[in-house]
């Protein structure tokens, strides 16, 4: 039986200042959690067995898993039920007083009502692919690693996320063994006067920003939140180990939006320039 990451919440613990999240330390039944935890793939599964960069992010997409026969059944209904319909109706009545207050517009934005929106399984490429653009929301569920550390780093400092993303969930499943210090999960609120988003990555600089809740990497810890410019997050510094981090990546990106983007991208005139310019050679923000 697949348990959803929202069964043991409650809309009322959400959030909304400085941005709207939710979070729980026990996100999954104890039992469930752990035969996920003994089934999940290894490093080599995710990341592949060629030599893997310092404390990078690797990703594995829903449309990789789902009909893989050499993923566990267990991780492959968990895929398939949280890129469902059925989810994305759940998540919207749980985070439906929020959406209202962040996206009142959301309909419109849709071009669509939301419980009337279609559903995909998102492809690789974002609005580039025409797969992406099939229906009104593309949903994902990924595994994700970030590779052993050779040198003190953060896999990635203070930003937000791609503006076709509608929401985000982190589910973390620390090794046993790992007990390195960082890798947690940070919410960072933007200083007063302070310069926005600094490249096409959406990278605000440390110093105009400042943290506010840090979400400890720990075993069956879920963090969920919905994306806006206010959505600032960053991971800390993981110290040198040969352990990787481990988490489950859910989203829901929408392609077909009526403004091209859930909001503007306000740049500072550096990233600005390096905007334009990529745009002129055809590339897009990542």
């Amino acid at each position: 039986m697949v348990h959803s990451v929202l069964e043991r919440l409650d809309p009322s613990h959400i959030v909304l200042d400085p941005q709207p999240y939710i979070y729980s330390t026990e996100a999954l039944d104890p039992d469930y959690y752990a035969e996920l935890a003994a089934a999940y793939p290894s490093l080599e599964t995710v990341a592949g067995s060629g030599p893997l960069d310092n404390n990078r992010a690797y990703l594995r997409q829903a449309r990789e898993v789902i009909d893989n026969p050499e993923i566990p059944a267990i991780w492959r209904d968990f895929f398939a039920y949280h890129t469902s319909e059925t989810f994305f109706r759940e998540m919207i009545a749980f985070w439906r007083a929020a959406l209202d207050r962040v996206y009142p517009n959301l309909d419109a934005l849709l071009g669509t009502l939301v419980d009337q929106a279609t559903i995909g399984l998102r492809s690789r490429g974002k609005e580039k692919a025409a797969e992406n653009k099939s229906a009104d929301v593309m949903m994902d569920c990924q595994f994700g690693v970030n590779s052993p550390v050779k040198e003190k780093t953060a896999v990635r400092g203070p930003h937000v996320d791609d503006t076709h993303k509608l929401y985000a969930g982190l589910l973390y499943f620390r090794l046993p063994e790992d007990s390195v210090e960082g890798g947690d999960l940070v919410l960072y609120r933007a200083k007063e006067g302070s310069r926005y988003f600094q490249d096409g990555r959406r990278d605000i600089a440390e110093r105009y920003v400042e943290p506010f809740r840090v979400v400890p990497y720990r075993a069956n810890t879920l963090v969920m939140y919905l994306n806006t410019p206010r959505s600032i997050h960053g991971v800390s510094p993981r110290a040198i180990t040969p352990l990787y981090r481990r988490y489950i990546n859910l989203q829901c990106e929408c392609y077909r939006l009526t403004e091209g983007e859930f909001f503007p991208v306000q740049r500072d005139a550096l990233g600005r320039i390096g905007s334009a310019v990529r745009r002129t050679l055809g590339l897009r923000d990542a």
